[in-house]
């Protein structure tokens, strides 16, 4: 049997018991959230960005812009309220005009709170766009510079920051395949991940690459079969582990009740699984609307 098979295995395991509060009626939520408005974001300011710096801002969902010194990077933005029937909790920490600076960005699958139309019509259309294979038609009327699609294992490079594009595990749905994505800069490097399940393509990434940062989603992991689709915090810091990489910022969490755990304990187990390992101050927790800047050499 091989580590990652061994990993995978332990991991089904330890989810017999997942120590999180449930909801118990998910449409019974939801339907109370209609009534009631998001609660507002913490908007924080953005760092200067020296020549080797390197800076995310946590924009709610699984929306994330780094900012290199000469250029700034969308991922997965979205903007919007409402995910199907289902209202947002908490506003995004992102305006419109905090993208004024973008010029790439990137989409990592075609599902609506990742590949959201209404958010990317508000976004600069000097802009390049990346995508998966077969998503560019879904953007072919917003007008953006360019749109490029690119395969996992491929890469682009724009204004010397180099993209890499890495799999991920989220379904074979046209709409769920998609990308995850390696970024270097003149700064630290950094993984963006929008949606997958933990799987071996996480180790691959790390002995290739090891990034300095691994951005992770970690909610909607409930019922646990939804964990052949998204990462719960306890399989995010396994991929962690795997990716080889100095900082864990999660992301897809908090904002919409999507799955059956309650929005605030993907965060709260998170931290606690991170103390009981030894690894807190290697897992950086950000609220929506927070942004931190990082140095290559304290990263």
């Amino acid at each position: 049997m091989s580590d990652v098979t061994a990993r995978a295995a332990e991991l089904v395991r330890l989810h017999q018991e997942v120590p999180v509060r449930r909801y118990r009626s998910l449409v019974g939520h939801w339907m109370a959230r209609w009534f009631r408005p998001p609660r507002p974001a913490q908007h924080g300011p953005v760092p200067r960005i020296g020549p080797r710096d390197l800076s995310l801002t946590f924009g709610g969902h699984a929306s994330v812009i780094a900012r290199y010194h000469d250029l700034a990077i969308a991922f997965d933005p979205m903007l919007g309220r409402w995910v199907g029937g289902v209202r947002r909790a908490v506003e995004p920490g992102l305006a419109p005009g905090d993208f004024s600076d973008v010029g790439l960005i990137l989409i990592s699958h075609r599902h609506a709170d990742h590949l959201h139309v209404k958010t990317l019509k508000k976004l600069p259309r000097t802009a390049t766009v990346v995508v998966p294979a077969g998503a560019a038609s879904a953007l072919s009327d917003l007008g953006f510079a360019r749109v490029i699609e690119l395969q996992p294992g491929a890469d682009f490079e724009l204004r010397c920051v180099q993209v890499i594009a890495a799999p991920a595990s989220h379904g074979d749905h046209d709409l769920a395949r998609g990308l995850s994505f390696v970024v270097r800069g003149p700064g630290p490097s950094v993984y963006l991940c929008g949606d997958s399940g933990y799987f071996s393509g996480f180790a691959d990434i790390g002995a290739r690459f090891a990034p300095d940062i691994a951005v992770l989603p970690i909610g909607g992991f409930l019922p646990t079969s939804f964990r052949s689709r998204h990462m719960s915090p306890l399989d995010a810091l396994y991929a962690f582990e795997d990716l080889r990489s100095r900082l864990l910022v999660p992301i897809h969490h908090g904002a919409f009740a999507l799955s059956y755990e309650q929005l605030d304990e993907p965060a709260r187990w998170l931290v606690d699984l991170a103390k009981q390992r030894g690894v807190r101050e290697h897992v950086m927790l950000m609220g929506a609307g927070q942004s931190e800047r990082f140095v290559e050499e304290a990263c």
